[in-house]
């Protein structure tokens, strides 16, 4: 009983630090995340109870199959449901020289009065069915990137099996009633997804059955109680293709770049002839227009430009930011601003190098199809992963400097 509550527990911590792990993921372009799926399974089954599927001398190879659905959340979790049935035959081990009566009674030999057989002439024939809930966490989606096909998943279990089981030996048969059993188990599986939709994965699980014993034979000495199974499942993921979030190359980006638009230089080149006749005072007021820009400038507070896990898309809101940023460098012609892109830790660091200069050329873009001119906008930079970042929502940004002169 002991054992059951920590097995709990541990199921429950594990399935509570991946779903929290898990939302902190989004969808990527390359996964199927937030499709509902559907699937068959099959393959071989063993039975381990006081009597075993594999002895010191012989493998009874049972069978299983089944159907499955789940919801992809994300690229590491998905929850899924699952109903599986299954046979397999048991007999005794090399090691018990036991005989047992009909009535269930266990002995060293034959007693008097009663009828039954040795454990070596007994086999004992079950079929399952369970019906189960399970979590399943793709652990290979931590270390790479979310257009890879392959996948490691780990799948905690709880489930309701029911097994009948009959006796058999030469000249006679018995079944008992059917037992239900509460399962606890997992299943590991390595996958791969052959299409946008369709995946294939060998997998091995396990299942703890708490209760009597499923081969109904008396417990003694070998107190396990357990059904294996190793098989290929097949799934196949609904829905119509996601446009892809991350925006790999801005239009603007393969295009060439503007020429600068010099709209303050007319306004230099006509102020000469003031300049000429009274030179002390043009000196002051070039003085003093300096030092109000200057002060301008200083007051200027820049917005900070935040994007999407795994995106270098703008969204509406901030792109409003940038239109105010426009503004305000349309009104200071003499500012230039340094654009400095970063990301979160999720996923590889070049990975994510290359998705903060994208996200930076975005925000350049858009700056220039504001009417801001490509030389008043370097560099454009991106650092890759901030570590020092409060949060991953907060490391996912770009931020927009004043360039010193």
């Amino acid at each position: 009983m002991k054992k059951t509550a920590f097995t709990l527990l541990l199921l429950m911590a594990f399935m509570a630090a991946g779903v929290q792990t898990a939302f902190a993921q989004t969808a990527s372009d390359g996964s199927p995340v937030g499709k509902w799926y559907a699937g068959l399974s099959g393959g071989t089954s063993f039975g381990q109870a006081t009597f075993r599927s594999i002895t010191e001398s012989k493998t009874h190879w049972g069978a299983q199959f089944g159907v499955f659905g789940g919801y992809q959340l994300s690229r590491l979790f998905s929850v899924e449901a699952l109903a599986t049935m299954g046979w397999q035959k048991q007999t005794s081990l090399d090691c018990d020289p036991y005989w047992l009566s009909t009535d269930g009674e266990r002995t060293f030999a034959p007693v008097l009065g009663k009828q039954g057989h040795y454990y070596r002439d007994l086999q004992a024939k079950t079929q399952w069915m369970r019906f189960g809930l399970q979590a399943n966490f793709d652990v290979l989606s931590l270390f790479t990137k979310p257009t890879t096909r392959w996948s490691v998943t780990l799948s905690p279990q709880v489930s309701a099996v029911t097994t009948r089981t009959k006796h058999l030996a030469t000249g006679y048969e018995q079944e008992f009633d059917r037992q239900w059993h509460l399962g606890l188990g997992g299943q590991a599986a390595v996958g791969y997804r052959v299409a946008r939709n369709v995946g294939v994965q060998l997998y091995g699980g396990i299942t703890c059955l708490t209760g009597d014993r499923f081969d109904n034979i008396p417990v003694h000495c070998h107190k396990s109680n357990l059904i294996y199974e190793a098989g290929l499942k097949l799934s196949y993921h609904f829905g119509k293709k996601k446009q892809a979030p991350v925006v790999e190359e801005p239009t603007v980006i393969t295009e060439p770049e503007p020429q600068p638009v010099v709209e303050q230089q007319p306004v230099v080149e006509e102020k000469p002839a003031p300049v000429v006749e009274k030179a002390l005072p043009a000196v002051e007021t070039a003085a003093v227009a300096a030092t109000v820009v200057s002060d301008a400038v200083a007051d200027i507070t820049l917005p900070v430009i935040y994007f999407a896990n795994n995106s270098s898309r703008l969204t509406q809101r901030e792109a409003d930011k940038l239109d105010a940023v426009a503004d305000m460098m349309k009104a200071q012609p003499d500012v230039s601003l340094s654009i400095i892109g970063h990301a979160s830790n999720i996923g590889s660091k070049q990975y994510n190098r290359r998705l903060s200069q994208r996200r930076a050329n975005a925000v350049k873009a858009l700056l220039m199809r504001l009417g801001i001119a490509a030389s008043r906008l370097h560099p454009v930079v991106g650092k890759g992963i901030d570590r020092e970042a409060a949060t991953s929502k907060n490391a996912r940004r770009v931020e927009l400097i004043i360039n010193e002169k």
